[in-house]
């Protein structure tokens, strides 16, 4: 059974990147279909180099800010986390859910390679990682607060409820109230293990207090200003970028078109799905397009193609980086044992 588990392991990636280079042919081969592959060439070669090449800046400039927001994360944390080691355990967990979709390990390979450039305990970014998402929600709930008022959302894309933005809000205020009250959520877990064997309950109370340390920035208000703006920020790069690529294929379309490429595009990809989103990523784009009164299927294919280039192949360029530093292996996206071996390797 171990051998057949250990071979399973070794034949994944492969069988990940033959799917990879399936999809990709079938998808050329669905295009040549409906459009002669000329024409799409065609309609790509009048993309505007500069706007193209400003497109990448922004996707760079989001991941770099993304680093920037985990750091300040870890104010305790001695020595301090560097920048260059959030940036390139961000880097891998993008990687790993871009290349490994099925399994969804990126936040272990996140904290993997934190560990491995700084030191730092999982358990103690555990928490941090709470925050992060948090923050996300948040800001991706007001995007579609913005939007709803102007855009009438099509037919395959629910109206978002009152409860995808005020969920998000509820929480970070839980997650800051927390912050201010270690000592009781301390206690009352001490309470709720108390039934639990000598071994489980003083693994539990250690998972706990660790991701309550992940906390600690919220506890400082100019950090958590700061983490705020960042937010704000990566929001709005994110509504930037599809909107630079409407300006790179001269398409005529506004700001409000360009938030609802980006929030349908977000929602199309979170489940696990095809390696590399290919397809996913690309359709959810094309059905926006249509939706907002673009009708040159050339013009549509060469906005995803141009969308998926700017946005997949700077992470997965700058992750496999990052696999390389780290010594991140595609076996140990299905490693059952990858959390002990990081537990193993803190100071």
């Amino acid at each position: 059974m171990r051998s057949m588990s250990s071979a399973w392991r070794r034949l994944l990636p492969w069988l990940n990147l033959i799917l990879t280079g399936g999809l990709i042919l079938a998808g050329v081969w669905f295009l040549s279909t409906r459009l002669d592959l000329a024409t799409i060439i065609e309609a790509l070669s009048k993309a505007s180099v500069g706007y193209t090449f400003l497109s990448v800046v922004i996707m760079l400039a989001t991941m770099l800010l993304k680093a920037v927001r985990w750091q300040l994360m870890f104010p305790s944390e001695r020595p301090p986390v560097r920048l260059s080691s959030s940036f390139w355990a961000i880097s891998l967990a993008q990687y790993v859910n871009l290349v490994v979709p099925f399994v969804r390990l990126g936040e272990v390979a996140r904290l993997y390679a934190l560990n491995r450039e700084a030191g730092v305990s999982p358990g103690r970014g555990v928490g941090t990682l709470v925050v992060e998402k948090t923050l996300d929600l948040i800001f991706f709930g007001l995007t579609i607060l913005f939007v709803i008022p102007f855009v009438v959302f099509p037919d395959y894309v629910s109206r978002p409820g009152p409860v995808l933005t005020l969920l998000p809000l509820i929480l970070f205020g839980a997650l800051y109230l927390v912050a201010y009250q270690t000592d009781l959520v301390i206690a009352i877990w001490r309470r709720v293990v108390t039934p639990f064997p000598p071994r489980v309950r003083d693994l539990l109370l250690r998972v706990a207090v660790s991701g309550l340390e992940g906390l600690a920035a919220l506890r400082n208000r100019r950090l958590s200003l700061l983490m705020l703006f960042l937010s704000l920020t990566i929001a709005g790069l994110s509504i930037v970028l599809p909107f630079v690529l409407f300006l790179a294929l001269s398409l005529p379309l506004t700001f409000l078109d360009a938030a609802l490429v980006h929030i349908v595009v977000s929602i199309a990809i979170v489940p696990p799905s095809t390696p590399a989103k290919i397809g996913v990523l690309n359709g959810a784009a094309a059905l926006v397009l249509w939706q907002v009164g673009i009708t040159d299927e050339a013009n549509i294919a060469a906005y995803t193609i141009l969308l998926y280039l700017v946005v997949v192949v700077p992470q997965i360029t700058v992750g496999l980086i990052a696999a390389s530093r780290s010594k991140w292996s595609w076996q140990m996206a299905v490693q059952p044992s990858l959390t002990t071996e990081i537990e193993t390797r803190v100071p």
